[in-house]
């Protein structure tokens, strides 16, 4: 278990790709309810229970239906598993990264002050979680990093838009 969070870390850091993690189908359930669980906290304070579990489903929901559309159309199907694994456990190990950042904010917020340094890491967490997911489609879809961060912007923007209207975030 141990070699498997580095691998994450590695992932994080650019260093290794989806291929590189094991293609099991208990080893996918793990981590898609592990970042249920992990996103349902990230939103807990802004949303309360409910709404954060059912904003956390939506997004292990969208997160799966993109990359099987994504990897389907460049006949990469073989790849969904680890592409699924490596997307929720680096967004875990992310978003216990930007947890921190994100109740500073909020608390900061309540008080009617601000918290800008609180704000810039989140951005920068925020920058670098779309930075790790264009190294994943790149190595899933075999693309060009470039082309693989374009993608990654355009499925925050799109999951954005849809839980925007969903859930009013």
């Amino acid at each position: 278990m141990q070699a498997l969070i580095f691998r994450f870390f590695d992932i994080c850091i650019l260093r290794a790709g989806p291929q590189d993690l094991p293609s099991s189908l208990f080893l996918l359930r793990l981590i898609v309810v592990l970042g249920v669980v992990v996103g349902t906290i990230m939103y807990l304070p802004m949303k309360g229970f409910s709404q954060s579990l059912a904003i956390s489903l939506f997004g292990a929901v969208f997160l799966t239906a993109f990359l099987y559309i994504g990897l389907k159309l460049r006949n990469k199907l073989a790849r969904f598993r680890q592409t699924v694994i490596a997307a929720m456990g680096t967004g875990i190990i992310l978003d216990f990264v930007m947890m921190p950042f994100e109740y500073t904010r909020l608390a900061a917020q309540l008080d009617g002050e601000s918290s800008p340094i609180a704000f810039q890491m989140v951005l920068l967490t925020l920058f670098w979680s779309i930075t790790v997911f264009a190294h994943i489609i790149r190595h899933s879809f075999e693309i060009r990093f470039g082309y693989g961060f374009i993608v990654s912007v355009g499925y925050v923007v799109l999951f954005l838009m849809l839980a925007n209207l969903v859930f009013t975030v």
